[in-house]
């Protein structure tokens, strides 16, 4: 089937964010998009559910994009893996990522992704949340660190990637793209509004 889903002209989207895997989803879509930095600075939240967290982010890299002033829709996006109620973001150093590893090992865990497309000329928001369940093999540390050298897990939330090295995910319940770091229907569908909105005005 076609990545490329919708039969609308997209808008232009600036990405408010530095991962090739976001930027191959939207290469793959179709969709005309330039990427941006953003200042914004991730933190963790305390007592806050998976929904709010990933949105959270996701708004703060698109209100921090560093965008031209003819800018209008911004796009941003943040993923992150929770598992038995502890939220696992990108690894800041191996020893971390093997940690993260074992508490995911024979675990169900779950994949959040917020969304957030931000209308900088109207001030207007759109935002939806992803959530997949991912089931991880069971994994000898051995495994683990073989599985490292294959897979920089520092630059992931939960030190994986379900695309990449050998194959440690056993089965998903949900949109595969939200684990690779952007949920294609889900953004699709905010598009699909704009879309509307259009004809609408």
């Amino acid at each position: 089937m076609s990545d490329h889903f919708y039969c609308y002209h997209p808008p232009f989207l600036y990405l408010a964010s530095g991962s090739p895997r976001r930027r191959e989803i939207l290469e793959k879509m179709k969709i005309p998009f330039q990427v941006v930095s953003s200042s914004y600075y991730e933190r963790n939240f305390k007592g806050v559910e998976p929904e709010e967290w990933v949105l959270r982010h996701a708004l703060g890299k698109v209100r921090k994009a560093k965008v031209p002033k003819s800018a209008q829709w911004i796009l941003g996006a943040d993923t992150m893996v929770f598992c038995k109620g502890e939220a696992l973001g990108k690894p800041r150093y191996l020893k971390e990522a093997l940690k993260m590893m074992k508490v995911l090992s024979g675990q169900r865990h779950a994949v959040w992704t917020g969304v957030v497309l931000w209308d900088r000329i109207n001030d207007q928001l759109l935002t939806g949340c992803a959530q997949t369940h991912v089931w991880i093999k069971h994994l000898t540390e051995t495994e683990i660190l073989h599985y490292f050298q294959k897979v920089n897990p520092l630059d992931k939330a939960g030190a994986y990637a379900i695309q990449e090295g050998p194959k440690i995910v056993e089965r998903i319940n949900g949109s595969y793209s939200n684990v690779v770091g952007l949920p294609k229907e889900l953004l699709n569908m905010m598009l699909g509004s704009i879309s509307l909105l259009k004809k609408k005005n």
